[in-house]
């Protein structure tokens, strides 16, 4: 929590608060209504007033239906007199009333109440089309103060453009002389409904789009104050859309109108301190990033940050920001809790700022998965010469560094990764592996590199001793041979080569490389021939060896030039490489035919090749988006130039996320088609895996949606 537990022993304020409580009658309200997250408005006048769906004005006489007057015979035809502006009359009625061409909108049934309106279906005559339509409370219906506040509140609507801000057609008074407005109808729900059932991500990303809704708002110069789920519309095609403006306030703007000097407004389970104070002088613009960040605090621990046994004590600890006690910790939880400082000044500097945080977060997030993934690697990873465990964990490591820098996670598992790993080349022998990774750690003057020199040096000095017949070459795993440098004969096959290629060692010893035709492409043998004298070494080359009775074995040939009793000699190791040679030819032809199958099927198919980053399509890829098969594949700019700007930041994370965690993915996006016009397009990607398991290629299906 932001404040200390017992700041129920502070005093009250002397904001708007204090003067509130002093009205018995209000306090007494306050004190009998339990806490909820419904918007509660009070208000400043000779008394004060007050605002809250499940409180009635108890010096008002009406219906209690809590539905318009719509019969017509009860309504004070003078209540539009005090209406501002040019403000059009639209008949309105219930199914049962009126003909349906006597009627501009016809009620279908009631969507939502708040504090001092209800909303309900309708459908409009003229336009053949379903709507919401907005309407004041019955109560509030005559009162001056609250029907400009609701006229301000369409016009604060109808002045915002923006992808994420419900859309509002026109206000209109009905024959009776009651305000409502008409806006766009959402086939969907508030977003309170669904918060509890989403992932943290799912409420991540739609607070987001919320966000950006609050920073164009913010650029008009308003600030929202009543930001909350119930006030977030989620609409069954993935639309997010901010509502209920109504209290809404203009920066540099005033409310003294018609005696009102302040206002309480807003949900007291998410109000800043300022909010619950009632003074309009220190509402910022930080006062909604403050709501944003308790949004963001009701998303990790399931609550509003304010609670309290009645509304009143949820009201006096928003005026104190007073949080609740939760567990939860990290990131997103720190970024909520400066969103919530105490003082605008410690908050995020703008709307701007707390998204750029969010959007840090998301990078961390995934840098920290990639961490993960690299430690359980790094647990498996045996001591071979292969190394394939530590190798795939540093390419892990390297990647979740590259999107995050400063991963204090990544940073001290890639030391420890560097650590046991050139420990594992020491044991193995691979000394030069061994200095290598020493010398990427900034490490050469360790204690141990000096060590790993001093092996290497004895081992240099033990290989010159020892006889070119040693055992150590007779007896190794792999196969070897030992051939003069200047000669170019065979010195010694040991066992092991022997036994591969079907030779014995009469037929070996003294023939040159070129009588024995043991090298299937010549030009291989040049390059190690080459290599060899220009650096004394060459490791890891993928080549064909050919078996004394013809056949072809695929190889791994390592060499390098020792000095054994004053002779310079090549000694070659021969790895057997065919059941990954052909593991990985297999695959090879398991995706030729699949991409054979989907020409076939004239399915529009594509697939990406993460190391020459080349993009190719198919023919039916070319004809869905209409673009012309001459001018090649699309760039990746060009591509996602073609996807609708709304979906671009979705579908990157999307294939991100399936190259680093190798699962397929299946979204639909909308894409500029051959038309020229949008359409809904289903894309499916599967990730590619060599054999030791680095991501290698994206392939997939482009499905266009009908509706």
């Amino acid at each position: 929590m932001n404040r200390d537990t017992d700041a129920s022993s502070k005093d009250d304020g002397e904001g708007l608060l204090s003067s509130v409580l002093a009205d018995t009658e209000v306090k007494k309200r306050l004190e009998q209504m339990a806490a909820d997250e419904k918007t509660v408005t009070i208000c400043s006048l000779a008394g004060s007033e007050f605002t809250h769906p499940s409180w009635r004005q108890p010096w008002e006489d009406y219906s209690a239906t809590e539905t318009m007057q719509l019969e017509g015979d009860s309504a004070d035809s003078s209540v539009s007199q005090v209406d501002q502006g040019f403000v059009p009359v639209r008949l309105l009625a219930e199914l049962t009333e009126m003909r349906a061409e006597e009627i501009d909108y016809r009620i279908v049934g009631r969507l939502g109440s708040g504090g001092t309106g209800v909303v309900y279906q309708a459908h409009q005559r003229a336009l053949d089309r379903e709507v919401a339509i907005k309407v004041l409370r019955d109560e509030l219906a005559s009162n001056e103060v609250s029907r400009e506040r609701f006229l301000t509140e369409a016009r604060v609507i109808g002045g915002l453009d923006h992808p994420n801000v419900i859309a509002l057609h026109e206000v209109c008074i009905d024959s009776n002389g009651f305000l409502f407005y008409s806006m766009k109808r959402i086939d969907g729900t508030s977003w309170d409904e669904q918060i509890t059932g989403n992932s943290v991500i799912e409420n991540v990303n739609i607070l987001l789009r919320v966000a950006d809704a609050i920073r164009y708002a913010h650029s008009r110069g308003l600030v929202h104050r009543d930001i909350k789920p119930e006030n977030i519309m989620l609409g069954q095609f993935g639309e997010v859309l901010v509502a209920d403006w109504g209290l809404a306030l203009a920066l540099g703007g005033s409310e003294i109108r018609h005696g009102v000097k302040q206002t309480i407004g807003g949900t007291p389970a998410y109000m800043a301190p300022e909010l619950a104070d009632g003074g309009h002088h220190s509402i910022t613009f930080q006062t909604d990033v403050y709501l944003l960040g308790a949004i963001l605090f009701e998303i990790l621990t399931g609550t509003p940050p304010h609670d309290g046994p009645t509304l009143l004590a949820c009201l006096k600890a928003a005026a104190r920001n007073v949080i609740r006690e939760t567990n939860v910790v990290g990131e997103l939880m720190d970024i909520a809790r400066k969103a919530m400082a105490d003082r605008a000044e410690d908050r995020y500097s703008s709307v701007d700022a707390f998204i750029s945080a969010l959007k840090d977060q998301q990078k961390h997030d995934q840098s920290v998965r990639l961490v993960k993934r690299a430690r359980t690697r790094l647990s498996n990873a045996k001591d071979d010469h292969q190394y394939e465990d530590f190798r795939v964990a540093d390419a892990l490591l390297m990647e979740a560094l590259d999107i995050w820098a400063d991963n204090p996670a990544a940073q001290t598992t890639r030391s420890n990764l560097q650590n046991r790993f050139a420990e594992a080349a020491t044991r193995s022998g691979d000394y030069d592996l061994a200095l290598s990774i020493y010398a990427s750690a900034n490490r050469l003057d360790s204690k141990e590199a000096a060590e790993v020199r001093s092996l290497k040096a004895a081992r240099v000095s033990n290989d010159q001793r020892n006889s070119r017949y040693s055992v150590l070459f007779t007896n190794a795993p792999e196969a070897g041979l030992l051939i003069s440098m200047d000669a170019g004969r065979v010195v010694e096959a040991n066992d092991a080569f022997r036994k591969m290629f079907g030779y014995s060692n009469e037929q070996l010893e003294n023939k040159s490389i070129i009588e024995l035709h043991i090298w299937e492409r010549e030009d291989d043998r040049q390059r190690l021939t080459e290599a060899l004298n220009q650096t004394g070494v060459l490791n890891n080359l993928e080549s064909r060896f050919l078996h004394r009775d013809g056949h072809a074995i695929d190889v791994l040939i390592s060499g390098c030039v020792v000095d054994m009793q004053g002779e310079a000699m090549v000694v070659s190791t021969i790895r057997d490489i065919s059941a990954r040679k052909k593991a990985e030819n297999d695959l090879m032809m398991s995706r030729q035919r699949l991409r054979d199958l989907q020409r076939l099927a004239g399915l529009a198919t594509w697939s990406y090749d993460t190391r020459t980053e080349e993009l190719v399509w198919s023919d039916e890829a070319f004809r869905l988006s209409g673009r012309d098969p001459a001018l090649g594949p699309p760039s990746s700019d060009e591509f996602f130039d073609m996807i609708h700007e709304e979906d671009r930041e979705m579908l990157r994370d999307t294939i991100d996320a399936s190259l680093a965690s190798g699962l397929a993915y299946e979204l639909t996006v909308r894409q500029i088609l051959g038309d020229g016009e949008y359409g809904d397009l289903l894309l499916k990607g599967q990730p590619i895996f060599d054999v030791e398991g680095y991501t290698i290629e994206l392939y997939g299906v482009m499905i266009p949606q009908t509706n």
